[in-house]
């Protein structure tokens, strides 16, 4: 199966589900007002962010990656936009 498999970059945007669901939902946990006025608060906010995160976010998170591998199968294994 492997070798049927492009060469994506291993950082590719249409395949890193942290990035399309974990680091949203942190970043709305952490930049809610009153913003963080300093490096300790706004470490002490993502922390707490990252603990808040539960199973039912991660279930979420990767049946989106399911679904974002289904398009890419789908489009003949090329980058997808808009999704």
């Amino acid at each position: 199966m492997l070798q049927n498999w492009p060469f994506w970059p291993p950082r590719s945007p249409d395949l890193t589900p942290c990035d399309f669901l974990l680091w949203g939902f942190v970043k709305d946990a952490v930049y809610v007002p009153p913003l963080p006025t300093n490096l300790n608060d706004l470490r002490n906010r993502i922390t707490a962010a990252v603990n808040s995160v539960t199973q039912d976010i991660c279930h979420r998170m990767w049946d989106e990656f399911s679904y974002r591998l289904d398009v890419i199968r789908a489009a003949g294994w090329g980058h997808i936009e808009h999704l």
